[in-house]
């Protein structure tokens, strides 16, 4: 080795580039100064933070603390190691830039590929969907089979759906009138279903859909009480809120393709499910922007099936 490459990778890690990327992704700046094993701890109390602040969103103010602290410790440690560097002490190659880079692939690119093609996380925009899923709820969507496959804004490609779906299953997909924009609702009607909405009573080919009264639901927003009731569809049951009350559905209603398969009038909804579309409905069934409203959800709009949902 000559005496240019010796220096280079003798030479003391910066301080201030230390604590900048101590603050920024604590992990790269252990990685920085050498420290691997600093690097993987740091990275372990991050990750655990960020997936109990997920799965338990009352812990979520604790868990982005912890998150800032490490961020401020890890600035402070960076710059105290590089500091204290030893001068004659080689640089592992995995504290150059090189290093630092794939270092950081390594991390990005399972976590994108997660994201994009098997699961992703995202929040409730709405109350559309009390009171099974409370505006703000994290929701852990699966993508895998339902051919819509991107993350953060950016599209990876489309394939046809070859996951299930069934009457009954949340949802999430890009909005027909906004692809940018992404809706949860309950999946009701498949290509071809008859769906009828009449009062609070769901009907499909034909067949009212079970329900019962469950009593009754606080509103927040509204501050007062509304009727409760337990749907079961294709197997599943779940809570829906109703006054039963049809009669501003119509005024609501915008133009969208296939609008000549529904009708309506002072009592329900007709539709006919075209083929290669879905209905889809809120829980909050007069507090909902739905089917009802804007019409049918092409399925190449599907962005996954919820799988699990914390409030």
């Amino acid at each position: 080795m000559g005496t240019k490459s010796l220096t280079a990778m003798t030479n003391k890690p910066k301080k201030w580039i230390a604590a900048l990327l101590g603050l920024l992704f604590t992990p790269v700046g252990m990685l920085y100064v050498g420290r691997a094993r600093l690097a993987l701890g740091y990275f372990g109390v991050g990750l655990v933070a960020a997936t109990v602040g997920f799965l338990f969103p009352a812990w979520m103010p604790a868990a982005r603390g912890i998150s800032a602290l490490c961020a401020i410790v890890g600035a402070c440690h960076g710059y105290l190691l590089a500091k204290r560097y030893p001068e004659p002490q080689l640089r592992p190659a995995y504290s150059r830039w090189y290093g630092l880079l794939g270092a950081a692939a390594c991390v990005a690119v399972p976590m994108i590929a997660l994201r994009a093609f098997f699961f992703e996380p995202f929040r409730a925009p709405s109350s559309s969907m009390l009171p099974t899923v409370p505006m703000g709820a994290h929701l852990i969507v699966q993508k895998w089979g339902y051919g819509n496959y991107g993350t953060y804004g950016q599209s990876f490609g489309h394939r046809p759906i070859s996951a299930a779906l069934a009457r009954g299953d949340l949802v999430v997909f890009e909005f027909p009138q906004d692809r940018s924009t992404t809706f949860v609702k309950r999946l009701i009607g498949l290509p071809g279903d008859k769906i009828v909405y009449r009062g609070r009573q769901l009907f499909i080919n034909g067949s009212a859909v079970p329900q019962r009264s469950d009593g009754e639901h606080y509103d927040s927003e509204s501050r007062r009480y509304l009727p409760r009731f337990v749907e079961s569809l294709s197997g599943q049951s779940y809570t829906v809120l109703s006054q039963g009350n049809s009669a501003w559905l119509s005024a609501r209603v915008t133009d969208f393709p296939f609008s000549e398969k529904c009708v309506y009038d002072a009592e329900q909804v007709t539709c006919d499910v075209p083929a290669g579309h879905f209905f889809v409905m809120g829980d909050n069934r007069d507090n909902s922007n739905d089917s009802r409203m804007w019409g049918f959800v092409p399925a190449d709009h599907v962005v996954g099936k919820v799988v699990l949902v914390r409030s």
